[in-house]
């Protein structure tokens, strides 16, 4: 592959959005990136609407290639463009996305600084003031998501693979058989593929000028996320049955063994009478726009989580069908999700760089944490989650293992810096190498 200028396949699947559509195709004619080593391929996935005339009609400065296929799968269109792609590196982006002029050679700067990693790129929701609760709610999501994805102390998981505005080289893609197809239109494709990529050792990124402004808004609402719950639901069971050792931190645990009496009469009647509390469902999903109009955010919320959870159990129920069926299929799985990995041991007195450098060496799934003789704990292995770097050592001893910790260096003779420690872990740890000198 030609990591200074790589031929990039953009690759487009749409289901009767030609506005957006159109818009995602006129922001592509101003990257900063080299028309000649672009092509956009364009995957019209069942449209009935004016898709197919509009791109036969559409005057495109970069190589313009339409597809159509009949089978309602963002998988199986994904798949279908990459198979005709002719470039190095493949660019996914939903069709509702409107690209920054840097985004694509944003995307080619970071495989050429990380080569073979999973380049994400934002895609902040375009909401220009809205202030209804659900819109608001959507915007603080997307922006803490990748505001956490940017931070180089973050851990990168599976439900951190964003499918729409990622590249990754055309033979990795190839190689580990793309999207799985029987996802079908239940979502969580792309959370697949990430636990795949992950345990192929693949790399995370986050190509912070590959930015493209998120248009869904437009066609998104409450009642399409609740049956995106739904969905999920579905696609939690389909990927625990195809990654057992997950199931322990799929929300079907929450359904196993309800905690409430509420919860527990909810779910028996859910499996047993599912028309009666769908109906329920509907009337209280009614409920949210008088709360709205209230302004009773924190009711709404609370209620809004409710239907989120209900949801996600319909989307259970279709897949396990019995009750007994969620019993079944988390005892498929390990007991615990920390249940496997390399791990390794590590003396904290040595400093930091030593510390860290370890880590980027082995790339553990787990540590035990030292101060000379005595212990300041462990980090668990957790499945889903890319293998840990020296970068993360840091927050979480400052999140998790500050107090144990400051004790271990107080017992070795430096109180005063044990009680910074305990007090402003952050601030402390990054003075630490100075402490121990």
């Amino acid at each position: 592959m030609n990591r200074e200028n790589p031929t990039v396949s953009i690759i487009i699947p749409s289901h009767n959005r030609s506005s957006s559509l159109r818009r995602a195709l006129d922001a592509l004619h101003s990257q900063t990136y080299p028309i000649d080593l672009m092509e956009v391929i364009v995957v019209a996935d069942s449209c009935i609407d004016d898709t197919l005339a509009m791109l036969q009609d559409y005057k495109a400065p970069f190589k313009l290639h339409a597809i159509e296929i009949t089978c309602r799968s963002a998988s199986m269109a994904r798949n279908t463009g990459a198979a005709s792609a002719t470039g190095e590196l493949l660019l996914f982006l939903d069709d509702d996305i409107e690209a920054l002029p840097p985004l694509v050679e944003s995307h080619v700067r970071a495989h050429r600084e990380r080569p073979g990693s999973a380049v994400m790129g934002p895609y902040p929701p375009k909401l220009q003031g809205a202030t209804r609760f659900f819109d608001v709610e959507v915007r603080s999501w997307w922006e803490d998501k990748f505001y956490q994805m940017s931070q180089p102390a973050h851990r990168f998981t599976y439900e951190d693979l964003l499918s729409g505005n990622l590249s990754l080289d055309a033979e990795l893609f190839a190689r580990l058989d793309g999207f799985d197809s029987a996802f079908g239109n239940c979502g969580g494709e792309d959370y697949e593929f990430g636990i795949r990529l992950l345990k192929a050792n693949v790399p995370f990124a986050i190509a912070a000028e590959a930015v493209g402004y998120h248009y869904e808004h437009e066609t998104n609402n409450l009642d399409r996320s609740f049956r995106r719950c739904r969905q999920e639901g579905r696609s939690d069971i389909l990927i625990g049955q195809r990654h057992p050792e997950l199931r322990p931190t799929l929300h079907v645990k929450d359904y196993e063994i309800p905690y409430s009496l509420a919860d527990k009469i909810l779910v028996t009647v859910a499996f047993f009478w599912p028309a009666a509390v769908d109906w329920l469902a509907l009337g209280m999903r009614k409920s949210l726009d008088l709360l709205e109009s209230l302004r009773m955010r924190g009711t709404w919320r609370w209620l809004r989580a409710k239907l989120r959870g209900y949801w996600y159990l319909r989307g259970v129920i279709d897949e396990l069908k019995t009750r007994s069926a969620i019993s079944s299929f988390m005892q498929g799985g390990p007991a615990r999700a920390d249940l496997a990995g390399h791990e390794i041991e590590i003396d904290l007195q040595q400093g930091w760089e030593a510390a860290e450098g370890l880590i980027d060496a082995e790339r553990p799934a787990g540590v035990y944490l030292y101060y000379g003789k005595l212990t300041v704990g462990y980090i668990f292995p957790q499945a889903g989650a890319e293998p840990l770097r020296g970068a993360h050592l840091r927050s979480i001893l400052a999140l998790h293992l500050a107090q144990e910790l400051a004790r271990a260096i107080a017992v070795n003779g430096m109180p005063h810096m044990a009680e910074t420690i305990a007090e402003q872990p952050l601030i402390a740890f990054e003075n630490y190498e100075l402490a121990i000198k």
